[in-house]
């Protein structure tokens, strides 16, 4: 039996591997927002954390030299959570233009496969015309041997 040969698998395999790589670079950017979120949740811990430390060192005798190791601290702290805020920012915007270009690489896989499927349909369609007409010459034969069986 004949077999279905599709002459752009190569495109498509192209494009499968595409979507495969947009998919793998949406990941590694969705891990890194994900990495971020969580620093940025204990930057922000370790800021109320250093505060409530710091209001009990207020109380009673005050040690400047130790607000002052809190502060910094704090400053720091501060600083970076505003770093991971930014990064995170930019990466959300990555993000997004890292899905729009998912999205086109599936569409562009989709219509290629929804090409091979229609031409599919048509060659499968053309080897059941074709099954059926040697069918009917079979029977035509058989018949035209049958008749001459008979008149002999």
């Amino acid at each position: 039996m004949a077999r279905f040969e599709f002459k752009m698998e190569p495109l498509l395999t192209h494009r499968r591997r595409l979507e495969d790589e947009r998919q793998r670079a949406l990941a590694v950017l969705l891990r890194e927002k994900l990495i971020l979120e969580t620093q940025l949740r204990n930057q922000q811990q370790s800021i109320s954390e250093d505060k409530q430390r710091l209001s009990g060192a207020l109380a009673g005798r005050v040690d400047v030299d130790s607000i002052r190791r809190h502060a910094a601290h704090n400053h720091r702290l501060a600083v970076r959570a505003q770093q991971i805020a930014i990064r995170l920012f930019e990466l959300t915007r990555q993000i997004e233009a890292a899905r729009v270009a998912l999205v086109e690489a599936t569409k562009q896989r989709k219509a290629i496969e929804l090409l091979r499927d229609k031409r599919f349909d048509r060659w499968r369609k053309r080897q059941q015309r074709k099954a059926t007409a040697e069918l009917d010459e079979l029977a035509t034969q058989k018949y035209g041997r049958k008749r001459r069986e008979v008149a002999a």
